[in-house]
């Protein structure tokens, strides 16, 4: 039975980790899904032990199995840090009926960001676009509660948010890339990659992070090597530019901030796994966003011709 530990900043994140070990298995798989190093992991999980009065896993062979208190800690940190993070955002943005607030994933701002201007502004010098990125869980908490208008990411694990729409609107297609120049450029299997190091932006729910990890998980090969966790895709192939880090991307819209031939895809005969961006909106929702998302529909047709 768990004590009633106190809810800090501190706690959130070993909180956190405690969901990535669950999700994962083990220390190691958690600090690669989440772009830190295992002891912190370890050192996250220790405190968090302390503030309960049965243990949080049991060892099978090479997995920890999470108890019955290790799942319902992590169960009442997701309400938790969905509800801190929706009062954050709700705090941040005061409502206005000239503004469109809109959750999405660091590739959809990319991909969307100019047809969602158009849709909302053009025509409309008074109105605004206010953008804003986190995980999954979080954005769609904030659209429930009235802090967002909209929110375009993957559709998560489990989903079942009660008063929301939810349309498929894209499928990513996410590809591997190096630098040009990469000693492995040429590369033409995942087994060939085993001893890369990668980058990634991250952590994240349901983006290239899992895509990744699953890849070589569906294959029963050691998971992949993150040595660098980025904020953003600008980033992200900035370092990679200027380093052997491998790197995946969800869209090829992400490369035109690069010069152009300065990264390629690895043609390798296994794909990574798919996945669909979807758009959400509230069931009832007052704000006049069918132009908004008609001009974003027909932006994603257009370019997909």
């Amino acid at each position: 039975m768990a004590t009633n530990p106190s809810v800090s900043f501190m706690n959130l994140r070993y909180l956190h980790y405690l969901r990535l070990v669950i999700e994962h298995g083990s220390f190691a798989a958690a600090a690669q899904a989440g772009g830190v190093s295992q002891p912190a992991i370890s050192h996250g999980m220790k405190q968090l032990q302390r503030q309960f009065d049965t243990p949080l896993f049991m060892a099978s062979g090479r997995r920890l199995l999470p108890t019955e208190a290790a799942l319902q800690a992590a169960q009442k940190s997701v309400d938790l840090a969905e509800r801190v993070d929706a009062i954050a955002v709700k705090r941040a943005t005061p409502v206005h009926r000239d503004t469109l607030r809109v959750g999405v994933t660091p590739s959809a701002a990319l991909v969307c960001g100019p047809a969602l201007h158009a849709g909302w502004c053009e025509g409309h010098p008074r109105r605004r676009l206010d953008l804003f990125s986190a995980d999954e869980g979080r954005m769609l908490a904030g659209l429930q509660g009235g802090e967002l208008d909209l929110v375009i990411s993957p559709l998560p694990r489990g989903h079942g948010a009660a008063g929301l729409t939810c349309q498929p609107l894209y499928q990513i297609t996410p590809l591997a890339y190096a630098r040009r120049g990469h000693p492995l450029a040429r590369a033409q299997s995942l087994v060939e990659l085993q001893a890369a190091s990668w980058a990634i932006v991250g952590p994240s729910v349901s983006g290239p992070v899992h895509v990744l990890q699953e890849a070589f998980a569906i294959r029963r090969m050691r998971p992949p090597r993150v040595a660098a966790s980025c904020p953003d895709f600008a980033s992200l192939l900035h370092l990679m530019a200027h380093t052997d880090l491998l790197g995946v991307l969800p869209h090829p819209a992400l490369l035109d901030s690069a010069p152009k031939g300065q990264f390629v895809p690895l043609r390798l005969r296994e794909t990574l796994p798919l996945y669909e961006m979807h758009l959400f909106t509230r069931t009832r929702s007052r704000r006049p966003v069918e132009a908004v998302i008609a001009a974003l529909q027909q932006a994603l047709l257009k370019n997909a011709s």
